[in-house]
Parts: structure tokens; sequence; C-alpha cells
């Protein structure tokens, strides 16, 4: 009983740590999407661009997941002990948005492109 209350209490207490799980399985399905995008590719006979997807997934793992859990783990319980980490958790914050964006434009990139190889 006791250890499924420390279970409990660490599924409950960070529901950020559920959105990073979330985001490195987006990953994950971005590493296996650019597996399929680069055999149609091949197929097709156009140039490889599975690579910028690959770039992708990490980045969401890399820029976003990671700073964002050390943002929620991290910075927030100790906000009320010392104000200068409002500065650090800005930094992660701006990391996590920066990298996301980035991530889904080289995700968007070749799946633009290969639409339009494949429409005409």
């Amino acid at each position: 009983m006791l250890i499924g209350d420390y279970l409990y209490d660490a599924l409950t207490g960070s529901p950020a740590l559920f959105l990073d799980i979330g985001f490195v399985f987006l990953a994950i399905a971005l590493f296996w999407f650019a597996r399929i995008l680069g055999e149609l590719l091949e197929i097709i006979q156009k140039p490889p661009l599975e690579n910028m997807v690959r770039v992708a997934g990490w980045l969401l793992i890399v820029t976003f997941a990671i700073p964002h859990y050390l943002a929620r783990a991290v910075l927030y319980p100790n906000l009320n002990a010392d104000q200068n980490i409002y500065t650090w958790l800005y930094t992660f914050r701006t990391i996590s948005g920066v990298g996301l964006m980035i991530a889904a434009i080289l995700a968007l990139i070749p799946v633009y492109l290969y639409w339009r190889w494949t429409s005409k």
C-alpha cells in the first residue's frame, strides 16, 4: 500500500511528465515516419529529405521535452525560495517553444515537398 501511494503521488504530482512522455512518443513516431518517407522518396526518385524529419524528432526530445520537464520538476517548486529562478524558468520556456516551432517547420517541409511531387 505504501509503494502504491508513492507511485500515485509521483504520477499525479507532475502532469508535465505525461506531456513530456507524449512528446517523446511523438518523436518516436517521427523517426518511424522518416523511415517510411525515405522509402517513398526513393520510389519516386527524389532527393532524400527524411533526415529533416529525424532532426525534428531529436529537436523535440532535446529542446522541448528535457527543458520543459526541468522547468516543471526543478524550477517551479523552488520559485518561492529564490526569485532569480524566474530568469531560468523563462529561458527554459523560450528554448522549449523555439525548439518546438523549429521541429514543426523541419517536419512540415519534407511532407509538403512530397505532397507537391506526388500530386502532379
